[in-house]
């Protein structure tokens, strides 16, 4: 454990209510306390700056005693995020590993490093406990350890001197909204990635929350079968209270809808609905039944789905990743004459199903032999809820309202709840953050998210000058989709915006992206430059050059945009004579690439399709490779004068 140093750390637990709890510290500290009607306690003890001594720390309530030891006195940080802040050092299995990391974990012998990684928990209301243990930082433990957190940690302990703790709190794939606090994200005007409304969220919370809620008592009464016996699974299983007479040609389906394929796609695509679903349809064959056959898909809006003829199961993909074009039906399936086709769809997310296409059917070497109606017998066979599908028997019609909130991280305030609350109040000296990845289709609602999660925490510890420092995000992708370079850039706009927020500081990443991985992997440079913000605001290092170039003002003269920056450090830098991704635009908006140079500590830009310009931009694409530097190796961040 790492206790922050120097000040007053809050300790707190729970005992018989009006007990009488003592604490004693190694450095001298004695308090005592009652727990109260309900059995909390909270005390604030004076905490010595660091010595580097390993400490003890002893509560006794009732004939209850309570040892905490090899404590360290030092410094105290969260970072949390999503899969950028997750990756560890040792890297994600299917991608490529943290460059570096094999050198760097087999020398991280940092006794004085230690990292509580939170254990994941998804929760309708605040928590109090948190799974995880403190682990000190050994080439053994490392691997574990989340990359950036360990840079900056690392980078901080060399540089200060003291020991440093890091709590680590992050899930890959979350959106801002699900770690902020109901509170502020009410305040939000928009829906969560489902279609709900944010100011619903304290309202959708407390029906999940709530055991004897209409929704709870109906879902709890079904039954159900976890989703990794289903996805991914070794063996296919039911979601059907028919089981697998379902598949049957001769299963009686008369009570089923008819419906179109289009109109199946709507009702998986309803904002309140996953889960499974079947549709089914009968088709004449007069082919070879000793043959084999092919089997066409077509166009599919669905990745996990299985598909039986004349109830035999000729192609299973229920698991993630690219579907087939098409597949062998084995000889003896078909038979002359009257057939069946049943195909188990799995709606995960969004709207799922197949989709109109002529090409699909089954074919013997080019020649189509089956073609398939439009009109599909449809029935939805269970509900998808958090961990679990429930088996439904009368289908989508059955669903109870108002629904609770759903059990999964993309929706509001659940990691805030199950991941972030059993932290508060630990005494911590500030927050790291690294997120944006799941919220980039949507920088203008972002603008509103971003603070309510800084604003959520800084209320919880009840510090509004905490210091927060985040990563704009690494640019990755084409960097020639137009689309894509407006949403990247945009988004990586917004995080600079929030830089007008008090205490706030940003590591710009814009050289260490990756062409096709969004979980770039150079991440050493970005936990070092989260680490010279706190070096430099909260650490006394005053002359430290702590950030690439920002934008900071624009005057137009002769044609020309002069373009003036703040933390140009020792200079403005670029090895090559001139700047890459720099735009004009002139009256009509409209941006045109542009020469740039760097000139007397400013950038000059100008274009000879631009006569007049009305507004300069840099970095606009979703990929960079900039040449973009200020003297001390820092790059600039991307910018729109517009904003």
């Amino acid at each position: 454990m790492v206790l922050q140093q120097d000040t007053l750390v809050s300790i707190w637990g729970a005992a018989f209510a009006g007990d009488e709890v003592k604490l004693k510290t190694s450095w001298g500290q004695m308090i005592t306390t009652k727990a109260d009607d309900s059995g909390k306690w909270h005390l604030k003890v004076k905490t010595p700056k660091a010595d580097h001594k390993s400490h003890k720390l002893t509560v006794v309530s009732n004939k209850n005693v309570i040892e905490i030891v090899d404590i360290l006195i030092g410094e105290v940080w969260l970072a949390s995020g999503q899969s950028n802040m997750e990756m560890p050092l040792k890297g994600f299995p299917s991608e490529s590993p943290v460059e570096g990391a094999e050198e760097e974990i087999s020398s991280a012998n940092f006794p004085k490093i230690r990292m509580f990684t939170v254990g994941r928990k998804i929760a309708f209301s605040p928590q109090k406990q948190a799974s995880g243990k403190w682990k000190v930082c050994s080439p053994k433990t490392v691997r574990d350890f989340s990359a950036v957190g360990y840079y900056f940690a690392r980078k901080l302990h060399q540089e200060l001197g003291t020991p440093v703790g890091i709590l680590h709190s992050s899930w890959n794939g979350s959106p801002s909204e699900t770690w902020a606090k109901p509170d502020y994200i009410e305040n939000v005007e928009g829906t969560d990635i489902y279609g709900s409304p944010f100011n619903e969220t304290k309202k959708k919370l407390a029906i999940s929350s709530d055991p004897g809620s209409p929704f709870n008592q109906w879902i709890n009464s079904l039954e159900k079968v976890a989703h990794n016996k289903i996805i991914s699974a070794d063996d296919f299983n039911w979601l059907n209270h028919d089981r697998e007479k379902i598949k049957d040609q001769n299963y009686n389906n008369s009570g089923w809808k008819k419906m179109n394929l289009n109109s199946i796609l709507k009702v998986f695509g309803k904002n309140y609905f996953n889960g499974s679903g079947w549709i089914k349809q009968s088709f004449e064959f007069n082919g070879e039944e000793d043959e084999e056959h092919s089997f066409v898909l077509g166009k599919l809006k669905v990745q996990l789905f299985t598909i039986f003829i004349n109830g035999e199961m000729v192609l299973r993909k229920e698991a993630w990743g690219k579907n087939p074009e098409s597949f062998t039906i084995p000889k003896n399936i078909l038979k002359k004459g009257q057939n069946s086709i049943a195909i188990r769809i799995l709606d995960w997310w969004g709207a799922t199903g197949v989709l109109e296409d002529d090409k699909r059917g089954i074919y013997q070497y080019e020649n189509k032999v089956v073609g398939f109606s439009d009109e599909w017998d449809f029935k939805i066979t269970s509900f998808l809820r958090g961990e679990y599908f429930y088996l439904l028997k009368k289908g989508i019609e059955e669903i109870v309202f108002p629904m609770g909130m759903k059990e999964t991280i993309f929706s509001p305030s659940t990691l805030y709840n199950g991941m972030i609350t059993p932290l508060i109040p630990y005494t911590l000296k500030g927050f790291l953050w690294y997120q944006g990845e799941t919220n980039r289709g949507n920088a203008e609602q972002y603008k509103k998210l971003f603070p309510a999660v800084i604003d959520s925490w800084r209320d919880d510890w009840d510090n509004q000058k905490a210091p927060f420092y985040y990563v704009q995000l690494a640019p990755v992708g084409t960097g020639n989709n137009p689309l894509q370079d407006s949403l990247h850039a945009a988004f990586r706009e917004t995080q600079r915006l929030a830089l007008k927020k008090q205490n706030l500081g940003m590591a710009i990443t814009t050289d260490v992206g990756h062409r096709k991985l969004v979980h770039a992997p150079n991440k050493k440079p970005v936990g070092e430059r989260l680490a010279l913000w706190a070096l430099a605001k909260n650490y006394g290092f005053v002359d430290l050059v702590y950030s690439g170039p920002l934008y900071k003002s624009v005057h137009y003269d002769n044609g020309k945009a002069i373009v003036s920056f703040n933390h140009t450090g020792s200079g403005l830098y670029s090895a090559d004579k001139s700047l890459k991704y720099f735009e004009l635009a002139g009256e009509d908006g409209k941006y045109h690439t542009a020469n740039a140079i760097i000139k007397e500590g400013k950038v000059i830009v100008w274009s000879k399709k631009i006569k007049n310009p009305k507004s300069v931009r840099y970095g606009w694409k979703s990929y960079l490779e900039p040449n973009f530097f200020n003297q001390e190796g820092l790059p600039a961040s991307s910018f729109s004068s517009d904003n």
